[in-house]
């Protein structure tokens, strides 16, 4: 033997002996007031190692709605683990897995002092690190591996040294006084890998046999506890045969420990391994059937979790422990009521309902709060093509998983009569105007001249005389030009900013988008004179807010979606504000809906309202219609509840307007429709079917009207020509 070799060799006995008088220091309890300066300097050591604290291990989160049902369950790095208690476990896999990975459980504890000092044996004439793997010390590192969060943090539990041993008898000799035996117990199967993504016992039982941890029977138990010692070499699913030779070598051990008599293992070795399987532990998340009614709901609820800096808490902890109850504000009558309008009248792809394959979106809004009631949009959630599934939510704004919004047509006109009214103008301020006509010029935020823009109406050419109240309700869009002009534009987009309205990518509508001359380039939403007709993509969340904040008397509400978040410790975890607070005032809101229940019942609505038992329901909208008919939208809301829907085609750029066959949509009452081309009234037709079915409370609510002796109700200054 060389020199290099001896040296070699008697370094290792030196760090093996010193390992030893750790582990024997640590085997002796109560730790302090051992005999021997050695050994207690050697406990004294191991009892100063640092090892990082076992933090509560992953387990699935539950997001709920409004009323606590079940939306879908969230597993943290798709680690589905669902804990039970020991009681909650069959004794035949309690007894099972202790015959097989430990049967010195109950003797020796955390550490086994025959299997630790042959392991430290075999290290001193060179094998491989070794240690007496007790339950203790698998719980441990199993335990490590779920609460890794790093590559390194997860090399680290499985390092083949003898630090990593060390580490796991450290925290072994702890959790061995911090639990009892059957707790332990019940904590390794519960963290357990039984393969094809099944962690802990619950989950295998259920992904291999369709039962509970509860309800497993001796054959079953024995197969799990089989599995555990090398998963992927028994796998049942890869490798029947091996599983079943395991599974007998377990009910073997387990007769051989009295845990049963032998004929009962040789009756139970004779079974076949009885798998029935059942991939509903494999579903999580929106995609699981739990969550299919409210797919985008869902989506959008975890979008908000990952890039809302309020969530930044709750998030790491949903992806990182787990077992979270996430309580949102989704109405389930509402996300019904929603999510079957969309799917009725614009049927997903391929639908001879929808030769144009055009889409749709709608949000409710609880008015006064900001809750999100519902999101839907008529397109299966997913990522299969071939299930024509869509995973773009044209709802909601780009960041939470939206695409680039939708223009809004003249349901934007809202945001020039809000304007007007806050200025003063009353009901009857009148204009004659010509259509076409071309209108300006218009000052931006900076007092230049932000241009002029050609306008017709949808009508055609014509001339006329129209009321603030009369051209709102039939949404004649010279007059609207004319009056944007007037009010100022700057004012108008200023209005709408304060009622949270903002690009579908998030920025602001007074900031640009790219550079001048790029490819791309948007100029701020007040150098655009067209702005008052809808030109500006939004996302549908954000107009259904806005309405939301007239329904409501004049309070803005941010939109939200989660109310509550539980931790697994029972702690409320930090959420988003909907920071309500007044933005116009009650006699404006009030007159803003005076005008818009007018386009119910003699506007370009007029037939999209709706009854309840025969009544007509208090209610108020706009319509809206984008050039070249590539949008259609419809803005509808009662005292108790706003939703805005768009339709569109949903090819980037817009394939085709939705006129000539491609108008088609299914109609509420079950006949193919095909209008030439897509109005918002068109659009209007799901709001109503929605709400007819929504939640609009126990009582009709109504609005209230504005004073007469506001002022609001009389005529203009005369009557004005607008050129």
């Amino acid at each position: 033997m060389t020199p290099a070799i001896v040296l070699g060799v008697l370094a290792s006995i030196s760090a093996l002996a010193v390992l030893a008088g750790l582990v024997v220091g640590a085997m002796m309890t109560p730790l302090a007031g051992l005999a021997g300066a050695v050994t207690r300097d050697a406990t004294q050591t191991f009892d100063s190692l640092p090892v990082p604290a076992l933090s509560d291990l992953p387990s699935r989160s539950e997001i709920l709605d409004a009323n606590g049902r079940l939306i879908a369950y969230y597993y943290p790095n798709y680690v589905y683990r669902i804990p039970v208690s020991y009681q909650q476990i069959s004794p035949e896999m309690r007894d099972a897995i202790v015959a097989i990975e430990d049967s010195r459980f109950y003797q020796t504890g955390a550490l086994d002092v025959h299997g630790t000092l042959r392991a430290i044996a075999v290290d001193l004439v060179g094998g491989q690190v070794q240690g007496a793997s007790t339950l203790a010390q698998q719980y441990v590192k199993n335990a490590l591996l779920l609460t890794a969060t790093t590559n390194a943090q997860r090399q680290a539990a499985v390092a083949d040294d003898a630090a990593r041993k060390i580490v796991e008898l450290r925290i072994a000799a702890n959790v061995e006084h911090e639990l009892t035996q059957n707790q332990l117990l019940a904590a390794y199967l519960n963290v357990a890998y039984f393969e094809n993504e099944a962690y802990g016992v619950e989950v295998a039982a259920q992904r291999y046999f369709s039962t509970t941890a509860a309800l497993l029977t001796l054959p079953e138990a024995a197969m799990l506890a089989g599995l555990v010692q090398n998963p992927a070499y028994y796998d049942p699913l890869t490798d029947p045969a091996a599983a079943l030779a395991r599974r007998n070598i377990v009910l073997t051990r387990m007769a051989q420990l009295h845990y049963i008599t032998r004929t009962v293992a040789a009756a139970a070795r004779r079974t076949p391994l009885g798998l029935r399987l059942s991939a509903v532990s494999m579903q999580q998340g929106c995609y699981s059937a739990s969550a299919r009614p409210a797919a985008w709901f869902c989506d959008y609820v975890l979008a908000e979790l990952r890039t809302n800096p309020a969530y930044r808490q709750a998030w790491q902890e949903l992806n990182s422990t787990g077992g979270l109850r996430i309580y949102t504000t989704m109405d389930e009558q509402d996300q019904q009521a929603a999510q079957n309008a969309v799917d009725f009248m614009v049927p997903a792809p391929p639908s001879a309902f929808n030769p144009g394959q055009n889409a749709a979106a709608e949000v409710l809004i609880q008015p006064g709060t900001g809750w999100i009631r519902a999101i839907a949009v008529d397109r299966p959630y997913g990522t299969s093509s071939s299930q024509n599934e869509d995973s773009i939510d044209y709802a909601v704004d780009s960041a939470q998983n939206g695409g680039l919004g939708v223009q809004t047509g003249s349901s934007s006109k809202i945001f020039t009569l809000i304007t007007a009214l806050k200025q003063d103008i009353p009901f009857g301020f009148s204009l004659k105007i010509v259509s076409p006509n071309v209108i300006g010029p218009y000052r931006n935020c900076r007092g230049q001249n932000a241009g002029r823009f050609p306008v017709t109406n949808a009508e055609g050419p014509g001339k006329g005389t129209y009321t603030l109240y009369t051209a709102t309700t039939q949404s004649i869009n010279v007059f609207f030009a004319e009056l944007e002009k007037r009010v100022g534009l700057c004012n108008v987009v200023k209005t709408a900013v304060s009622l949270g309205v903002h690009r579908a990518t998030g920025q602001s509508l007074l900031a640009a988008v790219g550079k001048p001359g790029t490819p791309g380039y948007q100029p701020p939403a007040d150098d655009v004179p067209s702005f008052t007709l809808g030109v500006v993509n939004v996302s549908p969340l954000t107009m259904a807010a806005a309405y939301a904040t007239v329904a409501s008397g004049g309070i803005y509400c941010t939109p939200l979606a989660i109310r509550q978040i539980v931790g697994i410790n029972g702690k409320a975890l930090p959420v988003a504000s909907p920071g309500c607070h007044r933005v116009i005032s009650a006699l404006v809101a009030d007159a803003a809906t005076y005008i818009l229940r007018g386009v119910l019942t003699s506007g370009t609505a007029k037939g999209d309202g709706v009854t309840r038992g025969g009544v007509y329901i208090p209610q108020a909208g706009k319509t809206g219609t984008a050039n070249s008919f590539d949008f259609a939208a419809f803005a509808g809301y009662t005292p108790l509840l706003a939703g805005y829907v768009s339709m569109f085609n949903p090819t980037d750029p817009v394939a085709h307007p939705m006129t000539g066959s491609s108008s088609c949509y299914r109609s509420s009452g079950g006949a193919m429709d095909c209008p030439g081309s897509v109005y918002g009234a068109n659009a209007g037709q799901i709001w109503q079917m929605t709400f007819k079915s929504a939640d609009l409370g126990s009582g009709i609510a109504d609005f209230t009207p504005p004073p007469a002796g506001s002022g609001l109700f009389r005529d203009g200054p005369g009557t004005q020509t607008a050129k």
